[in-house]
């Protein structure tokens, strides 16, 4: 009778799952497939898994322990671990967590586009190409253009929209969710409102008087 039932019930469930083929998304919601890297300099450096995707940014990996494993950390995570230093999130990640979830709900409510694409491309507009390095030559210092690895773009340009969110949102009304959805937001859209490329602009105009 009801055994019977069941049984049915779930057999036909499982059916449906595996016809349906259910993917991971992340805060199950979007998904990571039809995610695009535009840039082709750091797509080898901009980390996330299509096949299997993440629940929640928060993978419990070592990512310090060799040089340049920190690529194979999601970028969700990155942003993450990002946004908790040197502040009062400090260490407190399930709350980052929810604040990036909040301000990816905002991104998709006002632009009805996947919030983990509009990160992609902000990080990508943000990613300073060149910068400037002391050298020092037998006594003499001088200061030279260099170009920007992209291990180091992605890096800073992370680093860039963690510290524009932060500064928005310091003694302000505005919630640092909303602070973090208009900083991917007009970094995304390559606008110099955005705090990430205001500084990429400062740190090329100041490496194009070492070239």
């Amino acid at each position: 009778g009801n055994y019977d039932m069941l049984t049915k019930i779930s057999l036909t469930e499982i059916k449906n799952l595996e016809t349906n083929k259910l993917k991971m998304k992340v805060f199950n919601r979007w998904e990571l497939e039809k995610v695009k890297i535009n840039d082709i300099s750091i797509s080898n450096y901009i980390y996330f898994n299509k096949k299997y995707g993440e629940l929640v940014p928060h993978s419990s990996g070592n990512y310090d322990k060799k040089p340049f494993k920190k690529t194979y950390c999601p970028i969700l995570e990155r942003l993450v671990c990002s946004l908790m230093l040197k502040s009062r999130n400090s260490g407190k990640k399930i709350k980052t967590i929810a604040i990036v979830k909040h301000a990816f709900y905002l991104l998709h409510k006002t632009t009805g586009k996947n919030p983990i694409q509009l990160l992609v491309d902000a990080i990508s507009n943000c990613a300073p190409h060149e910068d400037s390095l002391m050298l020092s030559n037998s006594g003499q210092k001088k200061r030279e253009a260099v170009d920007v690895s992209p291990y180091r773009k992605i890096s800073q340009a992370i680093y860039f929209i963690a510290v524009g969110t932060k500064k928005a949102a310091f003694k302000n009304p505005k919630s640092i969710s909303i602070a973090l959805h208009d900083e991917i937001l007009n970094a995304a859209r390559n606008s110099n409102t955005s705090y990430a490329i205001k500084k990429k602009l400062d740190l090329e105009k100041n490496a194009s008087l070492f070239r």
